[in-house]
């Protein structure tokens, strides 16, 4: 009886010998056969020119063919649940390594499968990293193409959805509604974005608040990060004998209300019994109540006693025992923020030099950023980019970082909750991330400087292990880029608490959009505010009312339905140079809003008036001076006689005395002449 096992090895050997025949009749062929030859030829230089025109083929071309692709791929329909998408993502990489495996003339279909596995895949830029090193260079440039396509179509109805309704606000283009019609030259050519700006959905009276909006990444300034305001969200911490004093405050006027009362009625109930008092009563009762009275005092007195006494104690072993950790101030049942100096209480716990207001604010900044970002970490790392970041005096390399820690947790956490099923509803704005509200905002073209070589390469050493793929992702030109929207987009944060003034060592050279003269706490990035143009003349302004840096678009003047937000990057209080000066330097803008335009005009009126005026002024002091020189040249003997003849006395007549010679002194002096002459 024959056994699958004898089967399964009859077959085993049938196809190896079947596998030698083919190879001996392939060499045969193309050793002896000429046209075999020839064909093995023809088919090699073919495979060769595929490579060679997919490999040659200009940006535009393949970006042609990836929007041909993308309109292909885009109508099949992508798995929802988690394991679906699994096992879609397992089979369309299979694919993929199978085609590019069959040479050139696969790598188109091969893109497609990558590019649709990239749609189910949890982290894409990780998967895009892989790709990067995995696939055939040919491929790879189809794939970034198609995620290029795929990224310009959903900008494009990035601005249908984003903002939300609730917001009151849209973004529109002001080319295509012609309201800067002949205004180019108000955004400089280095902006690289169409004219977009902020409108409002709905009528607002001055003083309103239009929408609130949190940060998308902040920091401190460096004279602020003096353990006075937290690391995460920006706010003042205050101390706890402040808050204590404050309490004390509000409850001292407490007691003395309480204690008013009391003291009515004692003094009513004493009138009462004297009025009620009765002479005819027997001098008995008298004692008695008398009696009666001194015991309830004696009682009262007591009482009062045992309660101030330990009321004084406790006092005291407060004092004593006062909270000065955070560990402490938890196990008493305190909130962090009334520990005994709460940027104390909520430190880091490695380097005690990042301090936050809330015990929530310093778990969001440790799963975000500060777990690589902490200078007392293991690794010197950190250290060595606390120090270069220092040394360039910017703010851009700690956001950046910062940027990328938070928009990775955020991810994650929102893929942890779609599989939670505790995701809730979803808008059409929550389908784009972090990265492609960032990639819709307006920026400055920089050039990379040699700190920001170093500064980067010291950047994917920290964050490599907790960002995969950053390396490769974060080029040059991306890190540019970042610096260039960081410069024009982002505002510096007020709050009502001084802050200390800078010091040469503290100063950024960081661009902020600052209308305040006073100084700032720290810069943050907002998704919506970010879209406001300037003008000097604005007609809302940013406020931080929490003292966080949650922002605040307030109106400073009635806003119509449909009328653009304008804010001012800089203070409007300046001078129109001044004003022009920094709004050139800082965000290559020339302002031409009403302002700047009436104070335009007024100068000029004022050099048309004040011009004539001096002319007639320079003609007649020029006419004067002449008829002046004329007088003099025709009274000049006469005038001089007068004044030697005629010269007033203490009493205002003319004397002749010293005007004339009498007859004797003349006489007198000719005598002494003629003496003179015979000597």
């Amino acid at each position: 009886m024959v056994t699958g096992k004898t089967i399964a090895i009859a077959t085993a050997v049938t196809a190896a010998v079947a596998g030698l025949s083919y190879v001996a009749y392939f060499d045969y062929k193309r050793r002896n056969d000429r046209q075999f030859r020839r064909k093995l030829q023809r088919n090699r230089k073919k495979a060769e020119k595929t490579a060679q025109k997919v490999s040659s083929l200009s940006l535009d071309d393949i970006n042609d063919q990836a929007l041909e692709l993308l309109n292909i791929v885009t109508k099949e329909k992508l798995p929802e649940s988690a394991e679906d998408k699994e096992q879609f993502f397992l089979a369309q990489v299979s694919r993929g390594e199978t085609l590019c495996s069959a040479g050139p003339a696969g790598y188109t279909e091969a893109a497609c499968r990558f590019y649709q596995a990239l749609m189910v895949y949890p982290n894409p830029v990780e998967l895009v990293m892989i790709y990067q090193k995995t696939t055939p260079e040919e491929v790879f440039k189809l794939v970034m193409a198609m995620m290029a396509q795929e990224v310009r179509q959903k900008q494009s109805r990035y601005f249908d959805a984003f903002p939300t309704a609730d917001k009151f606000v849209s973004i529109k283009d002001k080319n295509k509604l012609g309201a800067s019609k002949g205004k180019k030259a108000e955004e400089g050519k280095e902006v690289v974005t169409p004219n977009r700006g902020l409108f409002a959905t709905k009528s607002f009276e001055a003083g309103e608040i239009v929408y609130e909006e949190d940060a998308v990444v902040s920091t401190l300034l460096p004279c602020a990060q003096n353990g006075q305001f937290c690391y995460h969200c920006l706010k003042h911490i205050p101390e706890t004998k402040d808050r204590v004093e404050e309490a004390q405050d509000e409850t001292e006027p407490a007691e003395k209300v309480a204690e008013e009362p009391v003291e009515d009625a004692e003094e009513a109930k004493a009138e009462e019994t004297e009025d009620k008092g009765d002479e005819e009563k027997l001098d008995e009762e008298k004692l008695d109540e008398e009696k009666v009275s001194e015991e309830k005092t004696e009682e009262v007195e007591a009482e009062t006693e045992a309660v101030a006494i330990p009321a004084a104690d406790a006092d005291e072993e407060e004092e004593e025992e006062e909270p000065k950790t955070y560990a402490e101030a938890i196990s008493v049942g305190l909130t962090p923020e009334f520990s005994a100096k709460s940027s104390s209480a909520l430190a880091c716990d490695k380097c005690h030099e990042a301090v936050y207001c809330s015990e929530k604010c310093r778990q969001d900044a440790y799963d975000g950023y500060h777990q690589f970002l902490c200078p007392s970490s293991t690794s010197s790392t950190a250290r060595e980019f606390a120090l270069l970041t220092q040394q360039s005096h910017e703010l851009a390399p700690i956001l950046i970082a910062k940027f990328f820690g938070l928009l990775v947790d955020r991810e994650k956490k929102k893929e942890l909750a779609r599989a939670l099923g505790v995701a809730g509803e979803t808008t059409e704005a929550d389908k784009y991330t972090t990265w492609e509200h960032l990639e819709c905002m307006r920026y400055l073209e920089l050039l990379p400087t040699t700190s920001d070589a170093r500064i980067l390469r010291k950047l994917g050493e920290l964050m490599s292990h907790s960002v995969p793929g950053l390396v490769e992702f974060v080029t040059s030109d991306r890190y540019t880029m970042l610096k260039g929207k960081l410069d024009y987009n982002a505002y510096a944060v007020h709050t009502d608490v001084d802050v200390p003034t800078a010091s040469e060592s503290e100063i950024v050279s960081d661009t902020m959009r600052d209308d305040h003269g006073a100084s700032a706490v720290g810069t943050a990035l907002y998704l919506i505010s970010s879209h406001i143009a300037h003008s000097c003349d604005p007609n809302a302004q940013a406020v931080f009312s929490e003292g966080t840096d949650k922002i605040a678009i307030k109106t400073l003047k009635p806003v119509d339905k449909d009328e653009e937000l304008r804010v001012s990057f800089v203070d409007p209080s300046l001078r129109k140079e001044d004003r022009q000066k920094l709004l050139k330097a800082s965000y290559r803008i020339t302002c031409t809003c009403p302002k700047c335009e009436s104070e335009v005009s007024e100068e000029k009126e004022e050099e048309v008036v004040e011009e004539p005026v001096a002319e007639e002024k320079s003609v007649e002091a020029v006419e004067e001076a002449v008829a002046e020189a004329k007088s003099e040249e025709a009274v000049e003997e006469p005038a001089v006689e007068q004044e030697s003849e005629e010269i007033v006395g203490e009493d205002g007549e003319i004397t002749e005395e010293e005007g004339e010679v009498s007859e004797d002194e003349a006489s007198e002096n000719g005598d002494d002449e003629e003496e003179e002459d015979e000597e």
